[in-house]
């Protein structure tokens, strides 16, 4: 599913972003093999969660988020039309780190608005858990019981980056609920087909050039949300391969 969906978002957004000279067909070609790569780095980083989540020991989160970051990475630079190498980024909660190899290293840190959202919300529910950020890469944020789990709700959610558990969730509910924080960002390649409306739009509007400067608009957000929603209403929540794939990794 993994090396599938990165395909297939490498292969469409190659060919949106294609250059006038370039064929369809080696563009397309291109565009899902490269695409296919960073899936399966994306599928070795969700195996090293399970050995996480059965070996109970936190230092592969680390590696598995750098392999993560790696893969959906070189899915980014394929439906950009990219080559693989040329650009990496690595999300920490709502904050976007940029390494652009092609031209000189250069670093460009950004702001996900949709992601910041989600975590602005959670400081306001629970108490962030400043050791497990550390160790998770991303913000972590435990409650006794808290409302928005239900009293006899899940042990876990993820919304979008950050991470709220019940306070005593063991290492599968934490590996469940990484694995749902990798899903939002296995999408992020669907955002470069804004790439080109984007730079027509920085051309014309000084207040759009200041926002792309500060903030990477996450708009797998609304993307890997909707088909959550879409896929609990028609298969019901055990069904829904988000949770089952969440369930895959975590047991």
């Amino acid at each position: 599913m993994n090396v599938g969906m990165g395909g297939v978002i490498g292969g469409i957004g190659a060919v949106i972003n294609k250059a006038p000279d370039q064929t369809l067909g080696k563009t397309l070609l291109k565009g899902f093999a490269q695409g296919a790569i960073g899936g399966y780095f994306v599928f070795e980083s969700k195996r090293l969660v399970r050995r996480f989540a059965r070996e109970k020991k936190y230092n592969y989160i680390w590696p598995s988020k750098l392999v993560n970051a790696a893969g959906n990475s070189i899915i980014e630079n394929a439906a950009a039309n990219r080559n693989f190498w040329e650009r990496m980024h690595l999300n920490l909660a709502f904050n976007r780190i940029e390494i652009d190899f092609k031209n000189r290293f250069k670093l460009k840190y950004r702001i996900m608005p949709f992601a910041l959202s989600r975590a602005a919300y959670l400081f306001t529910q629970a108490r962030l858990d400043v050791d497990r950020s550390m160790v998770f890469g991303t913000l972590v944020f435990s409650q006794r019981i808290p409302e928005i789990l239900g009293e006899k709700g899940s042990n876990g959610k993820a919304m979008l980056s950050s991470i709220l558990l019940r306070r005593g969730s063991g290492q599968r509910t934490e590996a469940h609920e990484i694995i749902h924080t990798y899903q939002f960002e296995n999408f992020s390649g669907i955002n470069t087909i804004f790439d080109r409306p984007r730079s027509r739009l920085e051309q014309e509007s000084k207040f759009v050039r200041i926002y792309n400067k500060i903030f990477h608009t996450d708009f797998n957000a609304l993307f890997s949300q909707g088909l959550y929603s879409l896929e609990t209403e028609i298969k019901g929540y055990r069904e829904n391969s988000f949770e089952k794939e969440a369930r895959h990794f975590s047991e």
